[in-house]
């Protein structure tokens, strides 16, 4: 296994994005939801970027002396495959996560297909070839009910309270996975949620 899977806290972390164009919007919007403060530079930058908010937006070619460690991850997307090249060996030369997007063997770090609903989060890669990764993708969506993302966004809610209980018998753990079951699923089809809160309360 190459590349190790995890999931960065971004929330108010500085992004580099060298590249204004589709492919670096798409990312921009991935790290930008994520809470990360954006910095893009390229000599022309796609409208849309202007949306994003805690982004600023350098209308110029980027340098050598752009890419530090201020940034917790680059992002390169220009269309340029040699400057691209130069950007990731003067990231590779500094020790820096930097993701190389038109040459996923290049990069240090990679996205992948992401999966995001509720409290839900996953990503899938698969060696270079995004058709797999899209097919896992829509297979792994299709597993997110609506009950099973209530059901998460719940259970994350209640988690510090059933962290905190003292009353509870055993690991906090073996009590909140006793609720992720098929009978739980089946009644938050046919019952508000806050019966369910109620009753898991009422056990702390």
């Amino acid at each position: 296994m190459r590349y190790m899977p995890l999931f960065v806290d971004l929330k108010n972390r500085k992004v580099l994005i060298i590249g204004g164009g589709r492919v670096a919007l798409r990312r921009a919007r991935q790290f930008n939801e994520a809470g990360a403060h954006l910095t893009i530079i390229a000599p022309e930058i796609l409208p849309e970027f202007a949306g994003l908010p805690n982004s600023t937006q350098l209308l110029r070619k980027a340098g050598a002396e752009d890419i530090s460690s201020n940034f917790l991850l680059t992002l390169i997307a220009s269309n340029d495959s040699q400057f691209n090249a130069e950007m990731a060996e003067r990231c590779r030369s500094l020790n820096l996560l930097f993701n190389r997007c038109d040459s996923f063997e290049e990069s240090s770090f990679i996205n992948g297909s992401l999966i995001n609903a509720g409290e839900i989060i996953g990503a899938v890669t698969s060696g270079g070839v995004p058709a797999i990764s899209k097919h896992l993708q829509k297979k792994i969506e299709q597993l997110l009910t609506p009950e099973l993302i209530e059901l998460s966004r719940l259970l994350a809610e209640l988690r510090p309270a059933i962290k905190a209980s003292k009353l509870l018998q055993g690991s906090h753990n073996e009590f909140i996975a006793s609720w992720v079951n098929e009978e739980t699923l089946a009644r938050l089809r046919d019952e508000n949620s806050d019966n369910l809160r109620q009753e898991i309360l009422a056990c702390l």
